[in-house]
Parts: C-alpha cells; sequence; structure tokens
C-alpha cells in the first residue's frame, strides 16, 4: 500500500512542468543535500501514520493518517531571496496536482503544513506534507 501511494505520488510530480527531479527518498535531508542532483527536485517521503481509535466493526478496523512529505529542493545562487521567489510556484503546483488527489483504491491526499525545513545559502528545501485518512482491517 505505502509503495503504492508514493508511486502515484510521484506519477503526478513527474507531471509538474520544469521539475528536474522527481524521486523518492528515505533517510536523512543533509545527507541528501549533499548528492549531486538537478533542482528544482521533488522527492516523495513517507513519514509515518497515526492510528485513531481501534473499532470492531464487521472485523477489526484500525483508522488511521498516513502522511506523505513532498520535499522541495531549490535554488539560486544570487540567495535566499531569489531561491524562495524561484521555489513558490513549485509549491502551488504541488499543491494543485495533489490536493484531493485520488490513490484508488486507498484514499484522497489532503494538504496538512507546508513549511521550510532548511536554508543553506542559495539552496532551500521546503516540507510539504500531505495526509491520508484510512481505516486498516
Amino acid at each position: 500500500m505505502i509503495q503504492e501511494i508514493i508511486n502515484d505520488i510521484l506519477t503526478q510530480l513527474t507531471g509538474i512542468e520544469g521539475v528536474a527531479t522527481a524521486d523518492a527518498w528515505q533517510g536523512d535531508l543533509k545527507e541528501l543535500l549533499k548528492q549531486p542532483k538537478k533542482i528544482p527536485a521533488l522527492y516523495a517521503v513517507y513519514e509515518g501514520c497515526t492510528f485513531g481509535e481501534n473499532q470492531i466493526v464487521g472485523g477489526i478496523q484500525a483508522p488511521c493518517n498516513l502522511d506523505f512529505l513532498v520535499l522541495l529542493i531549490g535554488g539560486n545562487l544570487k540567495g535566499r531571496a531569489q531561491a524562495a521567489s524561484t521555489c513558490y510556484p513549485f509549491i502551488e503546483a504541488v499543491r494543485s496536482a495533489l490536493t484531493g488527489h485520488e490513490v484508488s483504491p486507498y484514499g484522497n491526499l489532503w494538504p496538512l503544513r507546508e513549511e521550510l525545513v532548511l536554508a543553506e545559502g542559495g539552496i532551500l528545501a521546503y516540507g510539504l506534507t500531505y495526509r491520508m485518512n484510512n481505516v486498516i482491517s
């Protein structure tokens, strides 16, 4: 299930015009920044799951919220202000591509949080978190 959702998210991200890299990632953000890559880059990461109260309704069910992080890495050698202005259109494009997007049969993705996670020189990384409500039975 998780890999299928990540693959679907990556399909949506590769459709965004101007994106040089779209891939999955597991690991430390600083390690990712050290690797050579073409930017702007989008990486999909499974962040984890929070579970609601367990229920027995015709079977055992565990309501859960699956969180997926899209890391946007962008930059501009002129500085942070220019790097930020080049990142904003990609933040909006990811929002348009993923908000309400249905990953059948698992559910829809909804934005949860967008935040700056790293700024180093002219390189910025934004974390865009999307949540999917699901029931594991």
